[in-house]
């Protein structure tokens, strides 16, 4: 039941970014995504939920690097946007806005990672990220990975394994795209 503004604020903040309380784990130093926040410093900026006529989809701001991740994860080579809405910062500015599915949160956040710096996104039951990159200390990795994997935690691991990087070769024409 709509309970007032405050309300509803709220439901959409837990909706947005839900954190839930600090672990252990999260104070290691890996790069975690969790919610649409989270893909801030990937290019990719949620501004509303309030833009879609069908009340579902989130309208986004995207810097050229959050441009390149969400093509990138589409299989597409160009990515062409409609106009931003804001300016974004001067040393990163929005270059277009995008409608995206909430569903989006986690292929935009497996290719977000592994596109800077990660060489292996794991996906929690939760269906948080955890992304594990190649100077994370290696103790503090499998500390991670045995403690998810003692509870059942990890889905399922990606990693750029591919026969031509996130694409695979066909073996008869040898086409990649």
């Amino acid at each position: 039941m709509f309970k007032g503004p405050e309300s509803f604020k709220q439901q959409v903040t837990e909706f947005v970014c839900f954190h839930p309380p600090l672990s252990v784990l999260e104070k290691l130093p890996m790069k975690r995504i969790r919610c649409w926040d989270d893909l801030r410093p990937f290019g990719v900026d949620l501004l509303t939920g309030e833009a879609c006529g069908l009340s579902y989809r989130l309208l986004c701001d995207v810097t050229e690097k959050g441009r390149q991740t969400i093509a990138k994860a589409l299989g597409l080579k160009q990515l062409p946007l409609p106009d931003n809405w804001n300016r974004g910062d001067p040393g990163d500015p929005h270059v277009g806005a995008i409608l995206l599915a909430p569903e989006m949160l986690v292929p935009l956040g497996i290719f977000a990672l592994l596109e800077h710096g990660c060489s292996e996104v794991w996906q929690t039951r939760a269906g948080d990220l955890l992304g594990f990159e190649p100077s994370d200390e290696p103790e503090r990795v499998a500390s991670v990975k045995r403690i998810h994997t003692s509870s059942d935690n990890l889905v399922r691991r990606f990693a750029y394994a591919g026969t031509a990087g996130d694409r695979n070769r066909h073996e008869m024409s040898g086409r990649v795209e």
